[in-house]
């Protein structure tokens, strides 16, 4: 007999748009598509909740004033057990910890992932809080092996206490040549980008750690190039002015936040990742899925996505000529980049897909053994 579907909470304080927001959603779909009932929980609203109110999820908002607002944690117990929540899936520091103590407070399981670096750890506090709410049965997840070495210093935490569940994507059929043409040539089209200038896409926040700054001195040096970014942050106008002090001009296309990232990766001809620091990065995983190869700094967890050579190239941060040359290399040679697509849609498919991330996740709920980063 088929058990029951199984209330899971999704929780995590902000609504962004971000990384860690995204695989909250692809998870609740995961989980959905899997007889499960995901409920998404956030501190505030925003574009998260939008769009899972949008796709027909449980949505609950457990507002928090700055800090721990006295009476919260035994609030959200209450909300918890009155919901008939199973299990607790936590993301990132302020709901791993104090969700995490508002499902041991009710007797739940719970689970936390950390998605990256930035603020994850340096402070005494946080340690010992995931040391202290570890030892109470939360089971701690990091979504690469990077991250998981980097967390098991840092908090510090066994290495072999740390489960590791890379992220994951929905993966769709790519279009007949004909039509992919066709979605190519209309999308260059409605940015004003000419049909046969070479297109570079980063798709991510304007925000000092995606080193967008890097990307632009990178293409300024490559004659003709046109780059385009998906995202928006505090870095735009900055990254206009640069701009224009290289030189690149109408080459640079700002488009700020899109539901069309589909189109981009059509339209462009390599995907660019530049940044300082990282978790594993959706926009990498979405770009390898749609068949496009990967130029990416050599931070965080990317290595375990993008394989040098056979994927992508990787290239060290902050390192503007190195990154020119990577670029410069796929441009010019138009079949190895076709080869390193085909490689990098076939790695996605097999180690990167959305089933796998939430069987991973559902064994975690069980309580069922998973392969940590000592492994």
């Amino acid at each position: 007999m088929r058990r029951p579907p199984r209330r899971i909470a999704l929780a995590l304080e902000s609504s962004g748009p971000g990384g860690a927001e995204n695989v909250v959603l692809r998870l609740a779909a995961g989980l959905r598509a899997a007889g499960d009932e995901p409920v998404v929980v956030t501190m505030r609203p925003g574009w998260m909740t939008e769009r899972a109110e949008a796709e027909g999820f449980e949505v609950w908002l457990a507002p928090q004033a700055r800090g721990l607002a006295p009476g919260w944690v035994p609030r959200f117990a209450l909300r918890l057990r009155r919901g008939g929540i199973d299990c607790l899936h936590s993301h990132e520091f302020a709901m791993n910890v104090y969700g995490g103590a508002a499902a041991r407070l009710v007797g739940i399981p719970s689970v936390a992932t950390i998605h990256g670096r930035n603020w994850a750890t340096g402070s005494r506090r946080r340690g010992l809080a995931y040391r202290a709410l570890r030892r109470l049965g939360m089971r701690v997840v990091a979504v690469s092996r990077d991250l998981a070495a980097f967390l098991a210093a840092g908090l510090p935490l066994p290495l072999e206490a740390i489960s590791v569940v890379h992220n994951g994507i929905p993966l769709a059929a790519p279009l007949p040549a004909a039509a992919h043409a066709a979605a190519r040539a209309a999308t260059r089209r409605s940015l004003g980008i000419p049909v046969d200038a070479p297109l570079l896409l980063a798709v991510g926040n304007l925000y000092p750690v995606k080193d967008h700054a890097t990307l632009l001195r990178a293409a300024a040096t490559l004659p003709g190039v046109s780059v385009a970014i998906a995202g928006r942050g505090e870095e735009e106008e900055k990254l206009r002015a640069l701009a224009a002090e290289l030189g690149l001009g109408a080459r640079l296309h700002l488009l700020g936040l899109r539901d069309d990232v589909a189109d981009l990766h059509r339209a462009a001809d390599l995907f660019v990742q530049p940044s300082r620091s990282e978790g594993l990065p959706l926009a990498i995983l979405e770009a390898m899925g749609a068949g496009l190869p990967v130029v990416a700094t050599r931070v965080g967890g990317i290595h375990e996505a993008v394989i040098d050579g056979r994927t992508g190239r990787l290239v060290p941060p902050a390192d503007p000529a190195a990154l020119a040359a990577a670029l410069r290399e796929l441009l010019d040679a138009p079949e190895r980049r076709a080869a390193f697509g085909r490689a990098g849609a076939a790695r996605a498919e097999q180690e990167f897909s959305l089933r796998a991330m939430t069987d991973a996740y559902r064994a975690l709920y069980r309580g069922e053994v998973r392969p940590s980063a000592a492994r």
